[in-house]
């Protein structure tokens, strides 16, 4: 199984514990309605302005926060991710909510290439940064550019880091930005070994430039960039407001 699949054992632990979201504690001030993102989402359904009714997707929807957002706002909001404990929640909070919400098991990576410009709007709800290798990252991207309707927009919130060495949280971080953690030999994701130890990849915590430049590789017009630094976990939310060129 993929290594970003794995996440699919944190969803079990939201359903056993009967949470509705990834970031609901305790400890957390978030809620399903007050979720990490929906300030920013906000701000950038703003400076966007999009149609009424529009046609939305949120990819690595989890159990469905954004998704819900979005149809609240009177969209018509698609979600899909590869947890198939997440969608069965989202599910669930779509339907205590009396949102119609489509909601499907997929991977952002591999999805159907014949589908192309049927969204307004695609939203990532922090999944690239989940994503770690390149050869990942740029089928991800190069298929989200695709699914977007010409004039269409990509709002990213994600993970990043200006250097590397400077990782402040647990596992290890290679000079891509990769933070790899220690597995045993028979976790059922996809590992790899070095130094006698198992590993899988978690986390792709890139530098800010080189974000941007990715970004506009694969083939996105940048509308809007901001930096949100945290000096005290030298960490930093990277946002973008991206759009597909019209030919």
């Amino acid at each position: 199984m993929k290594y970003y699949e794995s996440h699919e054992e944190a969803y079990r632990k939201v359903k056993k514990n009967k949470l509705s979201f990834w970031g609901e504690s305790a400890e957390n001030s978030e809620s399903f309605e007050n979720f990490y993102m929906k300030e920013y989402l906000i701000s950038a359904l703003d400076k966007i302005k999009p149609i009424s009714n529009a046609r939305v997707l949120e990819i690595g929807c989890g159990t469905g926060p954004i998704s819900c957002f979005f149809a609240q706002q009177g969209h018509n909001v698609d979600g899909f991710d590869v947890s198939q404990t997440a969608i069965e929640i989202a599910r669930k909070n779509a339907k205590e909510r009396s949102l119609d919400i489509h909601y499907s098991i997929d991977d952002i990576c591999s999805i159907s290439k014949t589908m192309s410009d049927i969204y307004d709007i695609i939203i990532d709800g922090h999944c690239m940064h989940c994503i770690t290798y390149d050869s990942d990252r740029h089928a991800a991207l190069t298929n989200v550019l695709r699914l977007l309707k010409e004039g269409g927009y990509f709002i990213v919130e994600t993970m990043s880091i200006e250097d590397p060495s400077l990782w402040p949280h647990d596992g290890r971080i290679d000079e891509k930005g990769i933070v790899w953690h220690e597995v045993k030999e028979d976790y059922p994701y996809d590992k790899v070994k070095f130094e006698d130890k198992y590993w899988i990849c978690t986390r792709r915590i890139m530098n800010p430039c080189d974000l941007e430049n990715e970004l506009k590789q694969i083939g996105f017009l940048i509308e809007h960039i901001e930096i949100i630094k945290d000096e005290k976990l030298n960490m930093a939310d990277f946002r973008a407001i991206c759009s597909k060129p019209m030919q």
